[in-house]
């Protein structure tokens, strides 16, 4: 039977795909709260959507997709505004509930998911819609949950603290989704140490070249361009640098040079635009005294791509040159790398570095196939392999690999051919120390390359961490913890910053600050609750305060991750071998819960 047609009077809204961040705001026992109160709860609601409605949405460019009587459907371009416009719904709801008892109160709780969807006037259709409500429903009253791609998109401890749920099981879904909850920056409990080696030197960041115009070529070159600068600065031993990956961290946010100083904690900004005109580019660099927030220097420089390309651009040096006199001066008044050799090569560089920070783990074994196209298409390029072998070794670390002996081998292998293209290359000769000494045991080569390493670079975060875990090893905590503040400092928005966390609390555990690293592994795992040998550290050091239940709770849920972990499974792999310190590690585990 053939139904009837009606004539299309009316013809439907245009769709078009795009990438959004989309929210779903639902209030707790909306059900019961209608029942007892109808009036009342209308009229708050009301209020409360005409509030995000007319002043939330607005500041963040999100769009009001439907309002359901006891819910939100939020859309936004990005997950940095939504997430903080979701806060600002969660500080609207608190204020609509002040004066009513705790009974009558109405709590949101709020997921927020990113994704591709299709999009039209009225409405927001896929997949990533139905996520976003069920990572809703497993938040609490006045908690806001997000996906493993919502995160990836966020800066923890730029735009959120970020708390790791592990893999949640959600109605209607035939396998676990990551979850992750995010609160403010600054709503969780901090870590407070004093850094004895940030205040010998002065701190300078450099952010990526923002081009003028919206053209790829434009925006890699400005990228390019910063990374001489760093590589270029980080050889003085003067002053410190950020780390590039935290640096670009805050490029895209639309914050000023003195508030980018401060979420980084460096002194100086240097940043700047440019622009490309027949193969030759033109860049306004200028440097920020955070402090003052005045400009101290400013310049305009040009040249050749193909130069840059090739590290042969004057451009560079002149800006470093200045930068470097500039700060120098200041300071006394108050008391090249190898580039690979195509724009697009640099991109995909970029991309796999990016995906090898990433949690989920296609995004990592995709991060294996962007750098091996790397290392194939620019054979001769010190950095692919370099960053190839950090590939294995992370595999070993975080337990994804099938055989961490072949991995280690293979990481080995990249380093030195690394090495033998660029006996300068600081990355390769930190990755050799590693794995010397995490994989290989061999703890006086491992303090070699990371020593010679540093002598070449002395602002390599990457190394000074490798450096800790190493002093830590040897029993060498109170050096150990030094290292690993240096390269907190040095790299403070990292994207593998619960990983930094967990040497650093591994340092503090050996050096007997037991508190120091029950904050610092409790940050990690707050991160990523999947890293196993954070859990370790974490219960080691709640067993030496006296938290002895809490201990054996740590230990509880890394067995439940690690079924087979065993106390002998760890003196075997502990790299520092039969030491006193491994063996009481390993017997305070025991006595935590872990088998023999």
């Amino acid at each position: 039977m053939q139904l009837p047609t009606t004539p299309n009077l009316w013809p439907l809204p245009e769709l078009q795909r795009a990438r959004r961040a989309i929210v779903v705001v639902d209030v707790v026992e909306s059900v019961r709260l209608m029942q007892e109160d109808e009036s009342g709860f209308i009229d708050r609601w009301r209020r409360f959507v005409n509030e995000v409605r007319t002043e939330v949405l607005p500041a963040h460019g999100g769009r009001l997709v439907k309002s359901l009587g006891d819910g939100m459907l939020l859309e936004f371009a990005g997950m940095p505004e939504a997430i903080q416009a979701a806060f600002l719904c969660r500080l609207a709801a608190l204020r609509c509930n002040s004066a009513l008892p705790a009974g009558q109160q109405a709590g949101l709780r709020i997921g927020i998911h990113l994704a591709d969807v299709v999009v039209d006037d009225l409405d927001i259709y896929g997949a990533g819609v139905n996520l976003a409500a069920r990572l809703a429903s497993l938040a609490g009253p006045n908690e806001l949950v997000v996906s493993a791609c919502g995160r990836d998109a966020i800066v923890d401890g730029l735009d959120a603290d970020v708390e790791d749920l592990g893999e949640c099981w959600v109605k209607n879904l035939s396998a676990p989704v990551r979850a992750y909850r995010v609160e403010p920056v600054g709503a969780t409990r901090q870590v407070h140490q004093v850094d004895p080696l940030a205040a010998a030197q002065p701190c300078v960041a450099v952010l990526p070249f923002r081009a003028r115009l919206a053209d790829e070529s434009a925006i890699a070159t400005g990228d390019l361009l910063a990374e001489e600068v760093v590589t270029s600065l980080s050889r003085s031993k003067f002053f410190s640098v950020i780390s590039r990956l935290s640096s670009a961290a805050v490029s895209a946010r639309d914050k000023g040079s003195a508030e980018i100083g401060a979420l980084l904690k460096a002194e100086y900004v240097l940043s700047g635009t440019v622009d490309l005109m027949d193969r030759r580019f033109a860049a306004h660099a200028q440097l920020v005294h955070v402090a003052l927030d005045v400009v101290v220097w400013a310049d305009r420089v040009s040249g050749a791509v193909a130069d840059l390309l090739a590290g042969e651009e004057d451009a560079v040096g002149t800006i470093v040159k200045a930068v470097s006199q500039t700060i120098v001066q200041l300071e006394i008044e108050r008391a090249t790398s190898s580039p690979l050799p195509t724009l697009a090569g640099h991109r995909l560089l970029m991309a796999g570095i990016g995906h090898l920070h990433r949690s989920a783990r296609q995004d990592f074994d995709h991060a294996r196939v962007l750098l091996e196209s790397l290392a194939e298409r620019h054979s001769r390029s010190p950095h692919a392999l370099a960053w190839l072998g950090k590939w294995h070794v992370l595999r070993a670390v975080q337990g994804l690999s099938d055989n961490a002996v072949t991995d280690a081998e293979k990481a080995v292998q990249l380093a030195n051919r690394a090495l033998d293209m660029d006996s300068s290359s600081t990355l390769a000769m930190t990755l050799s120390g590693h794995v010397l000494g995490f994989l290989k045991k061999d703890l006086s080569a491992a303090q070699a390359h990371l020593e010679l390493s540093l002598s070449l670079n002395p602002n390599e975060a990457l190394t000074w961490i490798y450096l800790a875990a190493l002093r830590a090893w040897q029993g060498r905590g109170e050096e150990a913890m030094l290292a690993s503040q240096k390269a907190l400092t040095l790299s403070p928005l990292d994207p593998m910053r619960y990983y930094y966390d967990t040497l650093a609390a591994f340092a503090a555990m050996t050096a007997g600050h037991h508190l120091v690293a029950k904050e610092m592994a409790l940050r990690s795992l707050r991160a990523h609750r999947l890293h196993l040998s954070t859990h370790r550290t974490l219960a080691i050091s709640l067993w030496h305060l006296g938290e002895h239940n809490n201990a054996r709770r740590i230990v509880q849920e890394m067995m439940a991750i690690d079924p087979g972990f065993t106390v002998t499974t760890y003196r075997a792999r502990f790299p520092g071998g039969d030491t006193d310190q491994a063996r009481t590690n390993a017997q305070t585990l025991q006595l935590c819960g872990v088998p023999q």
